[in-house]
């Protein structure tokens, strides 16, 4: 195969095929994951994505029942991801309805947004007395 002319540029070309590819897939997952700014209703009014992942989270983490809560805002259009670590004593339907009806609810109105599809994991908080040597 060597010896024919069209090989080595062949393979070149199809190198940086692969590399202008690669290089497109990672540009995308970096700029449409997680948007640094998220606009909010009104004119011109924006609002770094963490400081509204903050205020979602401390709100979150105040709803009876909750242990521990985080809340992360991604993709185009806007998806909210929340994990919930619950007591151990609390139902987990009455929390995320609370969390639903309060946090996401409070976020879709900021945002101005009918909808922000929103993930909701919630894991139960262990109690076990940790052990002490």
């Amino acid at each position: 195969m060597r010896e024919t002319g069209w090989w080595t540029p062949a393979v070149i070309a199809g190198l940086v095929l692969v590399l202008a590819l690669f290089l497109r897939w990672f540009a995308g997952q970096v700029s449409e994951s997680r948007p640094r700014w998220v606009r909010l209703m009104g004119a011109g009014l924006t609002l770094r994505r963490r400081a509204w992942e903050r205020a979602m989270t401390a709100q979150a983490a105040t709803v009876d029942g909750v242990a521990h809560a985080r809340v992360r805002v991604a993709g185009r259009p806007l998806r909210a991801a929340v994990t919930l670590v619950v007591e151990p004593e609390a139902r987990p339907a009455e929390v995320v309805r609370r969390v639903a009806a309060g946090v996401v609810a409070d976020a879709r109105r900021c945002a101005g947004v009918r909808g922000l599809p929103t993930d909701v994991r919630v894991r139960v908080a262990n109690r076990r007395e940790r052990r002490t040597r």
